[in-house]
Formats: C-alpha cells, structure tokens, sequence
C-alpha cells in the first residue's frame, strides 16, 4: 500500500522540485528570457522632448519629439526598427543619483516622493538595446544611443500592426541579417617606445561599403551600452608606464577624477607599461612591463585599476587549471635542462594570455626567468578553447588554408557571423572581401594602409538593424570618416 501511494505521488514530487530546480552554472553571466512570459514594458509612448544634457534648454534638437515607442508582447519597436526576443533586467535607484550620472538634471523632471524608481533594462536576443526609467505609470525616460527622451504613456496597448505582427513570426521581419554586417575593429599601433590604439567601423550593405569611421580611443559593446578604454600615459622619473581606464561613455565622470591620470592605486604606486592584446566584452589582455620583467594577464574591464588579476581557475575552472600547470611544467623542465633561474612558481595561474594565430584567438601561458643576467620569458600554448565568457565570437568561415592561397602574405582575417564579409590583413594593410560560393569574392571592396607592427586587438560584429544602432552610436561618439588618402576602393 505504501509503495502504491508513493507511485502516486511521484509525478508531483517531480513537479515541484523541477519547479524549484535552479539553473546551471552554464548561464551564469548569460541574459536568459524567463520561462513565463514577462513584459514589464507595455503600451505605447509618445516622446515629449529630447532632454538638454547641459541643463539651459538651448541648442537641443526636436528629431524624436512626437516618435513612438510601442511595447507589444515580445517586441518593440522605435524610429523604424523593430527587435523581438526581448529579456529585461530590473534594478532599483535613486532617481536623482541616476539621473546625475547620466548627465541630466532633475530639475523640470517629476520624481517620485519615494525618490526611488525602477531602470528596466532591455536586451533583444541578448543584445543591450536600451534602458527605460520609469517614473510613475504614465512618463519614463528612455536612454539609447546616447538619446535620452522623455516618454509619455498615450495608449495602454501597441497598434494593432506591431500586436499581429508579433503573433505571426513568419511577417515579423524584424532583425534581417541577410546582407549587411559591421565591426568595430580595434587597433593596436607602434609610437615610438609605446603604442597608439585606435577604433574602425566598417560596415558593408548588399556588398556596398559604408563609409569607414575612426576614433583615436578603443570604443567597445558591452551588454550595459558602449564603453570606452583608455590609455594614459604616467610615465614619471625617467619611467614608461601607463593607466588603463573603461567607463560607459553615457556616464558622468565625476569633477574629482577629471584631469587625473587614471584612478584606483595604479597610478601612484605602480608604474608599469601596459600593452593591451585583447579586448573583448568582459575582460581585457595585457602585457605587463615593469622593471624589465614582462608578463601576462586578464583583467576585469570592470576593475582595470585593480592590482587582482584573474586566474586560470576564475575563467575555465579548476580542471584546466591543472591543464595549465601541467603545460608549464613542461615548459619549466625545459628551461632547468639549460640552467636559468625561474622568477616565480604561477601556483595559481595569473601569468595568462591570449594570442592570435591563423585567425583565431589561442589561450598562452608564461615562464618568466633569469638567464646570463637578463630578464627572458618562453610561452607555452594551452589546448584549451577559450570560454564564452572571454570570447563571445571567433568563428572563421573561410579555411585559412584558402585565405593564404588568395592572399599569400596574410597574417591575420576575421569574418563575420552572415558570411558575408572577410578582413584580412598583411604586414602594412587591411584588405575587405565580400565573400561568395565560401571564398573571397575576386575584386575587394577597399584596402587601408596600416603603420607597419599595426595588431588588430578587438572584433566585434554587430548584423542586421544593429549595424545601424552602432553605426549611430559611433558618430555620436565623435567618430570620423577616414579620408581618400588612406582608404582605396577597389
């Protein structure tokens, strides 16, 4: 009888611990649509005014006021475009500190007594397109693209065309990527005894280029909006060195950090050199040079002026960290055979590194040691894929066995996730292919010159209606289209 009841019972013990199950370490860091259907941004809105950053009301332009912003289901739609697969963050502020932050002044604008509101964050298939902070049920503001608009609630449900369209996936054409693509490209370029960084925006259209933008600083997507990294010299008492800094480029910098050199405790107390070799959404690559001895790491992009750097174990785990030290001790018996002196034992895996080789990023490793007097380091490669969370895209769709038959002195290539686009780059230029029956097309679209010892550090690529959205953000950034003189179009 006690079994009996218990068979009864088992598809309900089922039920609710799968209903109590957490997810996996696996989406840790991931946006995750929930498994209900949420939507806590509904109706549609009317911009009143584009909000005046300085405060005084002159000068602000009127381009969105009377726009609609219309929220159905599981789509939203805003000056022409249309995203669906939506997910959404919500956090808790304080609407006066939040709004400072984004350079707004809250005077003309009606807060809560509570003074406290919600910012509700919105991803369209896991891409930052937007935050919304609503201030009572009927007025938010909107920020995206460095727009900051102030909404008014006209309608509690979305026209009829966006609600049945949302309905029908097979009318919904809402993220098109077939034939068009952009990347923001960053460079990393010699000066003298240091480097010079550089961001370039290449987009192409049904196989017709864009014009190409620059801007001298690394301007990079990251799922809370765009940020900016940047390279400041602190080189003192006959010295090199260099601060790196990352900050959202919609965000205030405080009065007390303007001018400075850097922040945090790196710029009194540790005058190294840091040549960046990577960056990507999360975390940055660096050589660090400091007193002759030159070493790996990886940095939160989030915490750049902190002196911790991240671990094997903290990105891929502890099994690869065994991994790790296995491939290094090979290294170090190598090195004993001839007699050096080791300068430290990397117990815990911080001497890691990221190089480029065949177009594809590689996880590396270093010894650092003394021989004869003088500081060396060997790298070791790890056969270990580098994770998500490090790279989010590193496909090649050609083989780079076809790519050096079509362009024999290559040394680098990256092409983008529709197919349509391949970059390969040789010692002094960077050549852009459209791509056709899986191989370069015949006839490039454009080659730039390049300043010899140019390495490409960052490629992210952005299709479909983001390439716009980026496209937008970069010139609001103060990006320029390249001149004739160092573009040729083919």
């Amino acid at each position: 009888m006690v079994k009996k009841y218990l068979l009864l019972l088992l598809p309900f013990l089922l039920l609710m611990l799968g209903g109590c199950a957490e997810s996996s370490g696996e989406s840790a860091g991931k946006i995750i649509p929930p498994s209900n259907p949420f939507h806590p941004l509904v109706g549609k809105w009317t911009v009143l005014r584009e909000l005046d950053t300085n405060g005084n009301g002159e000068g602000a332009t009127r381009q969105w006021v009377g726009s609609d912003v219309q929220f159905a289901a599981g789509a939203v739609a805003f000056g022409g475009h249309v995203w669906d697969k939506l997910s959404y963050k919500i956090k808790r502020v304080n609407a006066a500190d939040y709004l400072m932050m984004k350079y707004i002044p809250s005077t003309g604008i009606s807060i809560p007594k509570t003074e406290r509101v919600d910012v509700i964050t919105v991803y369209a298939a896991a891409n930052y397109l937007g935050e919304f902070m609503k201030l009572d049920d009927t007025s938010m503001i909107f920020f995206m693209q460095n727009k900051k608009l102030l909404l008014k609630k006209v309608a509690d449900q979305a026209d009829s065309t966006l609600r049945v369209a949302n309905t029908n996936a097979q009318h919904l054409n809402l993220n098109r990527n077939e034939g068009i693509s952009g990347v923001l490209l960053g460079l990393r370029m010699p000066s003298g005894t240091d480097y010079t960084y550089q961001t370039l925006w290449i987009a192409v259209e049904h196989q017709q280029l864009h014009p190409i933008l620059a801007a001298e600083r690394i301007f990079f997507p990251r799922t809370s909006g765009f940020w900016e990294l940047d390279v400041q010299d602190s080189s003192a008492a006959g010295e090199t060195g260099n601060i790196l800094t990352a900050r959202n480029v919609a965000t205030k910098i405080p009065d007390t950090k303007k001018g400075k050199k850097g922040t945090g405790d790196q710029a009194d107390t540790d005058p190294a050199l840091r040549i960046i070799h990577y960056i990507g959404n999360n975390y940055v690559a660096i050589e660090k040079r400091t007193a002759g001895v030159n070493q790996l790491q990886v940095l939160p992009v989030d915490k750049l002026s902190s002196p911790i750097e991240i671990k094997v174990s903290d990105l891929l785990g502890d099994n690869e960290l065994n991994a790790y030290l296995s491939a290094r001790e090979q290294s170090v018996a190598d090195l004993r055979d001839k007699g050096v002196t080791l300068l430290n034992r990397d117990e815990s895996g911080e001497n890691l590194g990221l190089v480029r080789k065949n177009g594809h990023w590689f996880l590396i490793g270093r010894v650092n040691y003394q021989s004869g007097g003088k500081f060396e380091q060997t790298d070791f490669e790890l056969k270990i894929i580098p994770p998500a969370n490090l790279i989010f895209y590193d496909t090649l769709v050609l083989s780079w066995h076809n790519i050096k038959d079509r362009v024999p002195d290559a040394m680098d290539a990256f092409t983008s996730p529709n197919k349509d686009i391949a970059l390969v780059k040789t010692k002094n230029k960077l050549t852009i292919y459209p791509i056709g029956a899986e191989k370069l097309a015949e006839n490039p679209l454009a080659e730039l010159e390049l300043p010899e010892g140019t390495t490409v550090i960052m490629a992210e690529w952005a299709t479909g209606s983001y390439v716009d959205s980026w496209e937008k953000s970069f010139l609001a950034y103060g990006a320029q289209a390249l001149s004739g003189s160092s573009v040729r179009m083919r």
